[in-house]
């Protein structure tokens, strides 16, 4: 549907602590009446108890330098230290300042109870604040702080979005260094939001406190101000041109504005336009406040009075000179008409009924008789022709294999049989996996019950080759084995062996191997179809000692014949060390890391390039086979003249 929507409407967005009048607060809650009425005062002391902070006051008149009130435009309009208005930037007349900057463990507070009306279940506070800390870099239990609290008076228990410590620390998040004096830290004037709206009925006390550090030398203090019992947003429409002006509620960090139902980002920022305007009766802002400070809230816009909500109805396919009822239900206090008229029963009424012969789209206007605002929408009729359905090619396939059928055309809806092989039987392309050849019958619907065309697609369904190489084999390293494999379902056009290692051929039937090390081999066969089947056999060498041969005796005397004691072998990949010993233990002879049956490797009867005496030496050798085994071989060998 295609819409084009116009109006002319103010709009208000309200959050009211008392029902009825925006703005309503209890009496002198914001000091505007330039005193401190109504406000209960206290001074104390603080100290650390228990490794708490705890503070202690008492009640007393409003003491000036203690609870000193600044009304706006004062002589001194800025805090001596952090430079900023004593005043907060949003036009409020007075301000409290709780603490000084003299030091002597001191302790200031106010409060405020009230009764949250029954029913205000949109009730909102907010306060805004500032704060100047020395920072002497205490335990954080005995730094200068400022406490923001309300309790609820009935369960004597403080409201958790409403209670709030600032500490001075180093580190404080959204603190800066005083331009004046580097030892003090401070936070210029900032916003909390605090919906009442659970609290209905209840009596409240609101309580700001300010201490200096427990140890006596450092102060605190803060700017207090409560702003608003209620928060406002204005929205304004217009018609022409089709523009949505919005303004939130000031004082807080962060602005988003949602649809009616939070799917869709609008914007962010106090101020936000849409142009063109939402088509939609209600706007949701949700309002942060800085810091993390008080919780954050959602506040609704409502557009009064209902705007003219064109519907057209669905765009429709029918069969030709079917009757079909268009648009939706007609709503008191607006018009219809519907462009063009041809075809329409009656062109002025909110559900007319069309015949169209041919392909329309129709326009629907609706006006708020009220104001004058339109708004339209249009809904396109296609009348279904004839359809064409058109599939692939008929398919081969090996058995246990799969292959996508594809219908298309200008079908809405197939419908596939036999169902025996295919996952799906109502999509245009299925996945069929038959067992057996199978003719494939598709039939497309127009999905208004007007046409069908169907196809036919033949899925043959080779079988697999099979192969059997036979059972695992062990066998000792160095030795052989000739594969001799049974298959079916041939002729086999092609053999494939892995790994091809060991191997005399890979791609013929019966390859002999050299036997190794543990190794798993397949053969993978194919048909003249193209199919193909595989099969493993494990082979497991080992390792005996009848593999490794070292002579019990050798002359080397020169003559050619049996001159060098040498590690003799087979199925031996690796020697690690072959070392001789005299018979009293001492080592005449070694080598390391050599292959067998290499003469290189062996001794030849020498000690200190001096044959040695003829008589029994001790051999020991550390051989490692073909399967990584390691064996370790010890013998006597007698050295002859």
């Amino acid at each position: 549907m295609k819409r084009n929507f116009t109006l002319l409407l103010s709009v208000l967005l309200l959050h009211q602590l008392v029902h009825g009048q925006p703005g309503t607060c209890p009496a002198n809650i914001d000091f505007e009446a330039g005193s401190l009425q109504n406000w209960n005062c206290y001074i104390g002391s603080t100290s650390v108890q228990n490794n708490d902070n705890v503070i202690t006051v008492t009640p007393s008149p409003p003491i000036t330098g203690r609870h000193t009130l600044y009304a706006k435009g004062a002589a001194t309009v800025v805090d001596p230290y952090g430079l900023f208005p004593v005043n907060p930037p949003d036009g409020s007349g007075y301000a409290v300042r709780l603490g000084n900057n003299i030091n002597g463990s001191e302790a200031e507070r106010i409060t405020y109870e009230f009764t949250v009306p029954t029913n205000a279940n949109d009730a909102t506070f907010t306060y805004r604040y500032a704060v100047v800390f020395q920072d002497p870099g205490h335990n954080p239990n005995e730094q200068p702080r400022f406490i923001a609290r309300i309790l609820d008076v009935q369960t004597n228990s403080y409201l958790p979005c409403a209670s709030n410590e600032y500490i001075a620390t180093a580190s404080l998040p959204g603190f800066q260094s005083s331009p004046v004096d580097a030892a003090v830290k401070f936070k210029s004037w900032s916003s909390v939001f605090i919906n009442l709206g659970a609290y209905g009925g209840k009596r409240l006390k609101v309580e700001f406190t300010t201490a200096d550090c427990t140890k006596g030398a450092h102060w605190g203090y803060a700017y207090v101000d409560v702003g608003e019992c209620n928060v406002t947003a204005s929205a304004h429409y217009e018609c022409n041109p089709n523009i949505a002006s919005f303004t939130g509620p000031g004082g807080f960090q962060d602005y988003k504005w949602y649809d009616n139902n939070f799917s869709t980002l609008l914007g962010t920022g106090e101020n936000l336009v849409l142009n063109p305007a939402p088509k939609i009766n209600n706007i949701n802002v949700v309002v942060i406040p800085f810091n993390g400070f008080g919780c954050s809230d959602t506040l609704q816009a409502s557009i009064y009075p209902i705007l003219p909500l064109a519907n057209a109805g669905p765009d429709t396919i029918i069969c030709p000179n079917h009757p079909i009822t268009i648009g939706t239900p007609a709503v008191s206090g607006f018009t219809y008409a519907w462009s063009p008229s041809l075809f329409l029963s009656d062109s002025l009424t909110a559900q007319p009924v069309g015949t169209p012969p041919r392909p329309t789209s129709y326009v629907v206007t609706v006006t708020s008789v009220e104001s004058g605002c339109i708004d339209k929408d249009t809904m396109d009729i296609t009348v279904f022709q004839p359809i064409d359905v058109t599939v692939s090619p008929d398919q081969t396939i090996c058995e246990g294999q799969s292959v996508n059928l594809q219908a298309q055309g200008s079908a809405v809806q197939y419908n596939w049989s036999p169902g025996l092989g295919l996952n799906r039987t109502n999509i245009s392309n299925p996945v069929a996996a038959p067992k057996k050849t199978t003719t494939y019958q598709v039939i497309g619907f127009d999905g208004h019950q007007c046409f069908t065309d169907t196809g036919l697609i033949k899925v043959v369904v080779n079988p697999n080759p099979k192969v059997d190489v036979g059972p695992d084999v062990i066998k000792a390293t160095g030795s052989t084995y000739t594969f001799s494999p049974v298959t079916q379902n041939g002729p086999i056009v092609l053999w494939q062996w892995t790994p091809a290692d060991d191997l005399s051929c890979a791609d013929c039937n019966t390859p002999l191997v050299t036997i190794k090390k543990n190794k798993t081999y397949q053969a993978r066969v194919t048909n003249e179809f193209g199919c193909v089947g595989t099969d493993f056999m494990n082979i497991k060498p080992f390792c005996e000692s009848t593999q490794v041969f070292i002579p019990n005796a050798f002359t080397p005397d020169g003559d050619g014949l049996n001159d060098v004691l040498m590690v003799r072998g087979k199925g031996i990949a690796l020697v690690r060390s072959f070392r001789i010993f005299s018979r009293w233990g001492e080592l005449v002879f070694e080598k390391t890391n050599f292959q067998p049956n290499d003469p290189a490797f062996g001794w030849d009867g020498k000690i200190r390039g001096v044959t040695g005496p003829a008589e029994v030496y001790v051999y020991m050798a550390d051989v490692v086979c073909d399967n990584d085994l390691i064996n370790t071989y010890k013998g006597n060998v007698t050295l002859l003249k």
